[in-house]
C-alpha cells in the first residue's frame, strides 16, 4: 500500500509547487514606531524651547493610539498643565489627523470652514469626549507619510507660545524620523 501511495503524492506535491508561485502574496503593512528615545528627545527640545522664553511648561508625546509614551513637566509647570498638555497631544493624534492638520489650532478654523457654527453654541454631550480640546499647543508626529504620535505643551499664557514650542519639539526630531 505504501508504495502505491508514493507517486501520487509525488503527484500531489508537484502540482503544489506549481500553484505556489501563482497564489497572491499578502504582506503585513510595515508601519514606523515612535520609540521613546525619539519621543524624549522631542519633550526636552519642546520643554527647552518653552523655558528659554521663561515658562515652565509639560509636554507629553503620545503614540497614534492616545498612549503616553513620555511625559515631562518642568518647574514652575501648573498643575493643570499636565493633563491639559495630554489633551493637546491626544488630540493631534485624532481630530487634528482626522482633519489632515498638523497643529490643534487649526482644528476649529477647519471645523467652520465646513460649516460648524461655533464651539459655543454647540450641543456639548453630558460628559464631553475625553482628552479632546482645541487649545493650541499639539502637534502631530508623522513619519513616512504615517502617523506616528502626538506632541503636546501646556504652561504658557498664551496657546500660541505652546504651539511654538511643540513645532520646535517636532523640528528637533524631523530627521530621526
Amino acid at each position: 500500500m505504501l508504495i502505491q501511495l508514493k507517486p501520487i503524492f509525488k503527484t500531489v506535491f508537484g502540482l503544489v509547487f506549481l500553484l505556489l508561485p501563482t497564489c497572491p502574496v499578502t504582506a503585513l503593512e510595515q508601519t514606523p514606531v515612535l520609540s521613546s528615545t525619539i519621543a524624549i528627545k522631542a519633550a526636552e527640545s519642546a520643554l527647552a524651547a518653552c523655558r528659554k522664553e521663561g515658562y515652565g511648561t509639560t509636554v507629553t508625546v503620545v503614540n497614534p493610539e492616545g498612549n503616553v509614551i513620555v511625559v515631562i513637566r518642568s518647574d514652575g509647570a501648573g498643575v493643570h498643565t499636565v493633563q491639559n498638555s495630554f489633551n493637546k497631544a491626544y488630540t493631534a493624534v485624532t481630530l487634528a489627523n482626522n482633519h489632515n492638520l498638523d497643529i490643534t489650532s487649526a482644528i476649529l478654523a477647519s471645523m467652520q470652514a465646513k460649516g460648524a457654527k461655533g464651539v459655543g453654541i454647540w450641543t456639548m454631550p453630558s460628559d464631553p469626549l475625553r482628552g479632546i480640546t482645541f487649545f493650541a499647543g499639539g502637534v502631530r508626529l508623522m513619519s513616512q507619510g504615517k502617523l506616528v504620535g502626538g506632541l503636546g505643551v501646556s504652561g504658557t499664557p498664551v496657546g500660541m507660545i505652546d504651539e511654538g514650542c511643540a513645532l520646535k519639539g517636532r523640528d528637533a526630531i524631523l530627521t530621526d524620523l
